[in-house]
């Protein structure tokens, strides 16, 4: 008999289930998900393999749950986070942090391109997940509209713009220089959506010289986590 995590057989599901959440997040960072087994995934989170087949089918079935736990814990952060916030433009700023904070932690690098690692059938499925955080940039955004914080527009359209300004970004290590990418991309979006008073900042270290090649950043098809989940 499998020893019990946790005080309960409750306790022992979730302890299993958020282990090989963990496993999967960290060989994602080193490989590409399609050469992921299950028996790695087992072996890294240091849970046998035939209970692993008891919580997931499949790997592909593990993924949409890690990104639906993933989803959830942001969804519930974020809107922790708004409940303080009266301002819509105060609230926008406080998406664009959030989205951005959560998109460093779990970056997954270039050459993930999460639609092309789910079949067809469960494709479906990161829309919906993408939807539960694009509902909350929408009711901020008609706030806004409503306040006559930004002109009137179609907030539809304007929802993947945002995503894809955000896609792909990862803050760096640094304090200081953390605080300013936040601040540069959020001012660069709160202007692109028509909020008055937003002034470019002088940027943080000078541009590269001719010639020489900027620093390579990854690319909004490769990006992991555009809402924070995106397909």
């Amino acid at each position: 008999m499998p020893k019990i995590i946790g005080d309960s057989l409750a306790d022992h599901r979730e302890l299993t289930r958020t282990r090989l959440f963990e496993a999967l997040g960290e060989l994602m960072t080193e490989q590409p998900f399609e050469s992921i087994t299950m028996s790695q995934i087992a072996s890294r989170a240091h849970v046998g393999r035939t209970p692993v087949y008891n919580h997931f089918a499949d790997k592909e079935v593990l993924l949409l749950a890690f990104i639906r736990r993933i989803t959830t814990q942001f969804s519930a952060k974020l809107d922790e986070a708004l409940s303080g916030l009266d301002d819509p433009v105060a609230q926008l700023r406080m998406y664009i942090r959030a989205h951005l904070e959560m998109t460093t932690r779990y970056h997954l690098g270039n050459g993930f391109n999460l639609r092309t690692q789910v079949s067809q059938e469960n494709s479906a499925h990161l829309h919906d997940h993408a939807t539960i955080v694009g509902n909350t940039l929408l009711g901020i955004l008609g706030r806004a509209m409503e306040q006559g914080k930004i002109p009137m527009q179609n907030p539809h359209a304007i929802i993947p713009l945002v995503h894809a300004c955000l896609a792909g970004n990862r803050l760096p290590d640094d304090p200081q220089a953390r605080e300013a990418t936040v601040s540069t991309v959020q001012n660069f979006i709160l202007r692109g959506l028509g909020v008055q008073g937003i002034t470019a900042q002088p940027a943080a270290r000078p541009c590269p010289e001719e010639g020489t090649r900027p620093e390579e950043t990854p690319s909004s098809a490769n990006a992991y986590l555009r809402c924070p989940i995106s397909a």
